[in-house]
């Protein structure tokens, strides 16, 4: 049983390690300036099979350039408040994966099997 227990809090412990981790990448990136994002857009000129992608999704180069110009206009946004919102998300994510952590547990502890009694010897 305690070894169930232990496995449980490593695998947490494991996920607020890669959790933090991502918040990091996350914090990095919107950290960055923003205006890189307008390099992609003469890169799309020059997309292997541009043709083929024309003809089963016509229009394909519009919607990526307005994809790009969103994702640049939401980084330009959310650089501004990066710190906030990282630490918002990181501190929900460690919430949401120490309860996780404590329901399993509550679980485990709760489907023991409870040590049975000695039978009494019959007293004389």
């Amino acid at each position: 049983m305690p070894r169930m227990l232990t496995a449980i809090w490593i695998f947490v412990v494991l996920g607020v390690l890669l959790w933090s981790l991502m918040g990091w990448g996350f914090y990095a990136l919107l950290s960055l300036d923003h205006q890189w994002l307008g390099d992609l857009k003469p890169l799309l000129d020059e997309v292997p099979f541009a043709a083929l992608l024309e003809r089963w999704v016509p229009g394909w180069q519009v919607l990526v350039e307005l994809s790009i110009d969103a994702v640049q206009w939401m980084l330009g946004w959310l650089g501004a408040a990066a710190p906030i919102v990282v630490w918002v998300v990181w501190g929900g994510g460690v919430l949401v994966l120490t309860g996780i952590g404590a329901v399993l547990s509550l679980i485990v502890v709760l489907l023991r099997e409870k040590p049975r009694d000695k039978p009494r010897a019959a007293a004389a």
